[in-house]
């Protein structure tokens, strides 16, 4: 009676009978073996950034928010700075979007979801959304500055104790 390979290593006859065999069976059994060893750390990779990774990255993105609101309350656009009326115009658009932006921005981190008010992360989920809702505000702005800074003409920036003179008399 003629066995194919099959039925030899299903019913188990003969089976010292070929070297093929018994690799496929030993290597069938490792595989089970290995599979069924936990993996440590398998099940913990989220592929998000870690608490105290998002909360750096929150603070980072909230200290360059602040330089860019002073960009912004600083910033002066003199029509004698520009020698052609359509750029000053433009000059004026971009401030607008870039004003509109921060304010967006600011917005983002004033509601601080996923964080608490010292910047710890509450929620994982949340705070990475927040991170990357204020990340593209933030090159939105970055973006604007840079074209303002391409135009003909240039922007004023008024001396920061000029700010602070006028917060403190305010």
């Amino acid at each position: 009676m003629k066995t194919n390979l099959l039925s030899v290593s299903m019913t188990g006859e003969a089976w010292g009978r070929s070297l093929f065999q018994k690799l496929i069976m030993v290597s069938i059994i490792a595989a089970l073996m290995l599979a069924l060893l936990p993996v440590q750390g398998a099940y913990a990779a989220s592929g998000g950034p870690v608490k105290s990774e998002l909360a750096k990255e929150w603070k980072d993105k909230v200290d360059t928010l602040n330089a860019n609101g002073l960009f912004y309350q600083r910033v002066r656009l003199y029509p004698a700075d520009f020698k052609d009326p359509a750029e000053h115009a433009r000059a004026w658009e971009l401030l607008h979007k870039y004003g509109s932006a921060l304010r967006a921005a600011q917005t983002v981190a004033l509601n601080r979801t996923g964080f608490d008010e010292n910047g710890r992360v509450l929620n994982e989920i949340k705070a990475d959304q927040s991170v990357k809702e204020l990340a593209a505000y933030l090159h939105e702005m970055r973006g604007i500055q840079k074209k303002l800074d391409a135009l003909e003409g240039d922007y004023t920036l008024l001396p920061l104790s000029v700010l602070y003179n006028l917060s403190a008399s305010q």
